[in-house]
């Protein structure tokens, strides 16, 4: 059996470990020249998000059920939220933060050396179609909705401008921030989160407002957040990150994982744990004859629990975000949610309720 993964993010590569455990001859088409994003960033993972899955934080999650390990950059003990009126900390076991990127300590390379055989091509402009009939399966690992578009199987749900700098400063490396101010983010957020102690990441996410004002925005966000003193090494402006979902995961012998599937939510635009599930289980449904998109369905609920958040923020103003901050910082919410196991992506509905009625 021979299988042709497009794509070398966390999606294609952990597809490609799964199928060297078990014997499935794979390869793969990479558009770059090395695998990693070109910009350096990172992942914050909340435990709030995955608390359902049954582990202590993603990572365990991801070793105990699938084999795959990885480091880490940081633990978070302390998340800062603020808004354009009101400020609160939280601390605890909140989450992890990981790289991404072409750095060696980045989730791509840290799983690319997990991969003993399977051959990596690389600055390969890949062709569904054309290796779908060269091999047996395609796993689209791609990390853009296109080929799920072409295939009239992808469904809109917005999209998001981003802006990251990398800064050099003073950092906490156990601590995290999160901002909220419709001048400068629309309805996204911008964040600063530690690589270590004197660097860092200060991205913008922008939503609903012009991509062509993304520069002058992200000056906004910095004045605005009085983050001046930092010291900014570059900015860089990616391509335009489109949210949706897919109508379905397999088509044919062409399988659809990672964000290629829909499977990044739609509130902090996390996605890199179901790439890495999503995967692994291709790899399993091609290896075993099982069916892929059961499999990978329950994700799908998940990143949609999640996301039935972005709904209502879409139509936040400044006043609705300072009441959101005010209740995530709420003695009550700080004791029953930050530090215990409780599913918060399974009470998103009853959440909802309560924000609306304040």
């Amino acid at each position: 059996m021979k299988v042709a993964i497009m794509g070398g993010g966390p999606a294609g590569l952990a597809c490609a470990i799964e199928c060297e455990k078990l014997g499935v001859m794979a390869e793969i088409f990479e558009r770059n020249p090395r695998v990693g994003w070109l910009w350096p960033s990172i992942n914050f993972w909340p435990n709030i998000f995955y608390n359902n899955l049954g582990a202590k934080d993603a990572r365990e999650y991801i070793k105990t059920e699938f084999g795959i390990d990885f480091t880490v950059l940081n633990s978070t003990a302390s998340f800062i939220m603020k808004s354009a009126g009101k400020q609160v900390s939280v601390t605890g076991t909140l989450g992890l933060t990981v790289g991404r990127g072409t750095a060696d300590e980045s989730l791509e390379n840290q799983l690319m050396r997990q991969i003993n055989k399977t051959p990596i091509h690389y600055n390969y402009l890949g062709d569904y179609n054309a290796l779908a009939k060269e091999y047996e399966y395609v796993v689209v690992a791609t990390g853009r909705e296109t080929e799920a578009r072409n295939m009239g199987l992808w469904q809109d749900e917005g999209s998001i401008t981003i802006i990251g700098a990398i800064a050099v400063g003073n950092f906490d490396i156990n601590s995290s921030a999160i901002y909220f101010n419709t001048e400068y983010a629309g309805t996204g957020y911008g964040r600063v989160t530690p690589f270590n102690q004197h660097c860092g990441t200060v991205e913008l996410y922008i939503i609903g407002k012009p991509e062509m004002q993304a520069m002058e925005l992200f000056q906004k966000f910095i004045q605005t957040e009085k983050l001046e003193a930092l010291d900014y090494l570059y900015r860089n402006i990616p391509p335009t990150f489109t949210t949706g979902k897919v109508t379905k995961f397999q088509k044919d012998n062409i399988l659809l994982t990672g964000r290629s599937a829909g499977l990044t939510d739609r509130v902090l635009g996390v996605g890199a744990i179901e790439a890495v599930v999503s995967g692994t289980m291709a790899a399993r449904a091609i290896a075993k004859k099982e069916d892929y998109s059961s499999l990978v369905k329950p994700l799908q609920s998940h990143i949609e629990s999640i996301s039935a958040f972005r709904k209502n923020i879409n139509n936040f103003t400044n006043d609705d975000f300072d009441k959101v901050v005010s209740i995530l910082g709420a003695p009550v919410i700080k004791q029953t949610v930050y530090n215990t196991r409780i599913d918060l992506v399974g009470k998103a509905g009853s959440i909802l309720k309560m924000l609306s009625k304040s």
